[in-house]
């Protein structure tokens, strides 16, 4: 080989960065970065008002369940509501988190009569004052619902079978006189009751047939003192 081809290839330095390149990949990176930063920053605003939206959305379905299982008259449970509340204490027994509860069945006492003589809005006044009646002489663990028309129902829960008795008759005493005033007139009403205990096994069919047995005796009874009165 002769020398030109042996010679290798001289490779130079390469030139030193000026303040101006320094500069310019200065303000490269930065460009870089400002502009991911704005990415993030648009990012982060759009997963907060999609969790604003999921939460008002979750707002929204409780207060759709809330009215799909709540009597807009009373405020009290309605017949969705409390049968679902019966599922619940009854599954707590079958668990054995609970000794028992006491199913009470509640009747207004010649609610016709007053509806006939004082109008529907007077008897819509009885269901209310009843209903809190009702929810004063309860716990915090049960539940009150009206099922529709004069008819209420009340779950006594985490009930020893032995004290259930004793709730029961602390009701009936407080359903016997009940006074509205009703523009400038007193309108005294009454509710006829029935109970039945509810076991791991009863269903709420048959938990309600015999509650409703015991209530039809009980206004029987009503009926005989209006009688003699």
């Amino acid at each position: 080989m002769d020398n030109a081809e042996q010679q290798k290839p001289i490779v130079l330095p390469p030139e030193p960065l000026t303040a101006e390149d320094l500069k310019k990949s200065a303000d490269g990176w930065w460009r870089t970065q400002s502009a991911t930063m704005a990415l993030l920053k648009h990012a982060y605003g759009l997963i907060g008002a999609s969790e604003k939206r999921i939460a008002e959305q979750d707002r929204r379905i409780r207060q759709l369940e809330d009215l799909a299982s709540t009597d807009p008259l009373t405020g009290l449970m309605n017949r969705r509501g409390f049968e679902k509340f019966f599922e619940m204490e009854q599954a707590r027994i079958r668990r054995k988190h609970s000794p028992g509860a006491l199913f009470v069945l509640i009747d207004l006492d010649q609610f016709k009569p007053i509806n006939d003589t004082y109008g529907h809005l007077a008897g819509d006044a009885c269901l209310q004052l009843l209903s809190k009646t009702l929810l004063q002489s309860i716990r915090m663990l049960d539940g009150a619902a009206r099922l529709g028309g004069d008819e209420f129902t009340l779950l006594l829960t985490q009930l020893d079978p032995d004290k259930a008795l004793f709730h029961l008759e602390k009701i009936k005493a407080l359903l016997e006189k009940i006074p509205l005033e009703w523009h400038g007139e007193k309108i005294d009403f009454s509710a006829s009751v029935g109970a039945a205990l509810v076991t791991a096994d009863i269903s709420y069919t048959d938990v309600y047939e015999s509650a409703d047995k015991n209530l039809y005796a009980d206004k029987k009874k009503h009926q005989h003192v209006t009688q003699k009165a």
